[in-house]
Parts: C-alpha cells; sequence; structure tokens
C-alpha cells in the first residue's frame, strides 16, 4: 500500500517524485547498475556536503516566517563590497549551492538563505507561500543582511522565478544595487503546459496533481515514513529524475537527504504557484544588465526549451545549455557553472 502511494505520489509532481520515490518499471535491473556505480565509485573521496556554514541573521518578515541566513564574509582588506546573493528552488534548501559556496568562499562575500517553508526557515500559511512573497521576502533579506552593497543574484528553478518577479515589483534595483543576475534552469512562464512525466499532457498533469497532492497529505505520517526510509528504489529515482549523467553515488544521497527534509505539506503549499507563473516582462529589465543564464538539455522539470524561450528574449546574455545535465547543474556541471559566474562577476568588474 504505502509502495503504491509513494509510486502514485511520485508520478504527479517533479520534486515529489524525487522525495518520494516509486518508480517500478526495471527496477531490477536499475538496482544491478545502481550497486555496480556503488562499487566502482566507492574508493573517491567523499564530497563534505552540508558541511559549510557560517553565522548570518535570523531576518523575520511581517507575517512572523523566520528565514535562516548564512552569510560567508571576506577576511582580505580591500576585498570587493560586491556580494553574491543565491536563491534556491522548490524543494531544496541553501545547500544545494555547496559548489558554488566552495568556489568563491574566502574570495568574494556570500549570502544565503532558506526560503520560507523550507530547509531552517520556519513554516509559512498556505496562501503566501507563491512566487510574488517570496520575491518580497528576497527584498528584505537585500535590506536587512546585504544593506548598500552591490549585489549580483543567483537563482535555480523557483529561485530564479522569484528574482524575475522582483524585477516586476522592484525594477528600480536592478543596475543600481542588482548588478547583475545569473538564472539556473528556471522558467518565465508556460509551467502549466509542461509534465515531468513522458506521454502525459501538462493540462493533465496540472489537473490531477493537485488533488492527489490533497489525498495524500491525509496520509502524512506513512508518507513520510516512506519518504525517509531510503532505498536503492529511492536512489534511481532521485538520479534519474535529478541527474542525466554518471554522477557520484555521493550527490545523489546529497540531493535525496535535502528533499527528504522537505515537508509534503510544504511540496502541496508551493505547487499552484507555477500554474499562473508570468515573468517573461521581468526579461526586459534584465536584459539591461549583465546576465547568465544556464538550462540542462535533458531537465525533467523546467524543460530546455524554457531556456531558450528566455534566450530568445535575452539574446545578448552568456548564456548555456549543457548536454547530459537535468535539473541541477550547480551540482552536475558545478565546474562550468562556477566558470559562468566567474565570467558574470568579471563583466561587473568587481573579480580578479
Amino acid at each position: 500500500m504505502a509502495g503504491r502511494l509513494a509510486s502514485g505520489f511520485g508520478l504527479l509532481t517533479g520534486a515529489a517524485a524525487l522525495a518520494a520515490g516509486g518508480i517500478a518499471a526495471g527496477l531490477e535491473l536499475e538496482r544491478r547498475v545502481v550497486t555496480k556505480r556503488i562499487l566502482r565509485h566507492a574508493d573517491e573521496e567523499p564530497e563534505d556536503f552540508f558541511g559549510l556554514r557560517a553565522a548570518g541573521p535570523k531576518i523575520i518578515t511581517p507575517d512572523g516566517v523566520v528565514l535562516h541566513t548564512e552569510v560567508d564574509d571576506v577576511a582580505e582588506t580591500g576585498a570587493s563590497d560586491l556580494t553574491l546573493v543565491f536563491v534556491h528552488g522548490y524543494a531544496l534548501n541553501m545547500d544545494c549551492w555547496h559548489f558554488q559556496r566552495k568556489h568563491f568562499r574566502g574570495r568574494m562575500r556570500q549570502v544565503f538563505y532558506d526560503l520560507r517553508s523550507h530547509g531552517r526557515s520556519t513554516r509559512s500559511k498556505r496562501q503566501l507561500c507563491r512566487i510574488p512573497q517570496l520575491a518580497d521576502d528576497l527584498a528584505q533579506i537585500l535590506d536587512e543582511v546585504v544593506g548598500d552593497r552591490p549585489v549580483i543574484l543567483v537563482g535555480h528553478s523557483m529561485g530564479g522565478m522569484t528574482i524575475m518577479r522582483l524585477v516586476q515589483t522592484q525594477p528600480d534595483r536592478f543596475g543600481t544595487q542588482i548588478r547583475g543576475v545569473a538564472l539556473f534552469s528556471t522558467s518565465a512562464g508556460e509551467m502549466a503546459e509542461h509534465s515531468p512525466i513522458r506521454g502525459l499532457p501538462g493540462r493533465t498533469f496540472a489537473r490531477v496533481a493537485e488533488p492527489m497532492l490533497a489525498a495524500l497529505n491525509r496520509i502524512p505520517e506513512l508518507i513520510e515514513h516512506g519518504r525517509r526510509a531510503g532505498s536503492d528504489l529511492g536512489y534511481v529515482v532521485t538520479r534519474r529524475f535529478a541527474f542525466a549523467s554518471d554522477v557520484p553515488p555521493g550527490y545523489v544521497e546529497f540531493v535525496s537527504e535535502m528533499l527528504a527534509e522537505t515537508p509534503l505539506e510544504v511540496i502541496a503549499d508551493f505547487y499552484p504557484a507555477f500554474a499562473d507563473l508570468d515573468e517573461y516582462r521581468a526579461l526586459e529589465m534584465l536584459g539591461r544588465i549583465p546576465t547568465a543564464v544556464i538550462g540542462g538539455e535533458d531537465d525533467l522539470f523546467t524543460p530546455v526549451t524554457h531556456t531558450d524561450r528566455i534566450l530568445e528574449l535575452l539574446p545578448d546574455t552568456d548564456a548555456q545549455r549543457l548536454p547530459n545535465c537535468g535539473h541541477l547543474p550547480m551540482i552536475e556541471h558545478s565546474t562550468i557553472c562556477n566558470e559562468i559566474l566567474d565570467r558574470l562577476v568579471q563583466r561587473i568588474g568587481h573579480y580578479d
């Protein structure tokens, strides 16, 4: 029973599929592949995921949500005051930026925070789990954590949508305080037309997902137990939906752990936020400042066609359409993503 419920949940929404686990087709074959992959990588030095921590102020929003922040400062005298602010995506947390944080640590000031209801931030009312509210939260982070320093915003998936919404609600920040933007695996709209399940039309997927999530929310203990139990199956599901290349097993386990920490209720609360997404007007403003756009050619959640649409409207951006890349380029192809961010900083002129 639990397996069937988890399977249905996984097939109904992308992030939930990653979190719950449940694909039956070819399971035994994939389990053998998983075992071989783990053995092949057994002698590799494990990456210290979740090992980068720093202090940061607790930010209390007007509705009482406490946003968890962390700030990596630069100790060197005369270092640039340019600050990188990272905005993570749906069902993840700030730790997804591990490789970027490691790359820039000690060289540039960095600000990370967990979105409301995610990670170590506190829970939000369901009606405020929407992109406009996330943009308001980001503005508060800029005011209370960053201050007057110049900023580059880096957003992944829902984080990129949050940045595009901020462009529309507070355009005066862009070109003044905000000097550059990087958008990873995101979309400016028409998400209701897309389904992460091949062969299932987007509109059908959207109609089915919400009621199924609501039904699963009535048995949260059963679902959460299944999600946290851990298995070869969970590994297979996470790898299949998150990555397109042969990443080390530790990467898959890292993502699985982040997703498992996101309650099912939170996944359900934010899911409706994508239905009416329309941030295309933001792209005109972003075309006036240095911008980088990255999309994975094998992304099941925000398909590369959505990246292409953004690039049509941002023709002068530093664009990368990454082959053999799923929804998490900053983890799967971190070196390329870090190089793109380096170029963006160099274009702004604050980095050696």
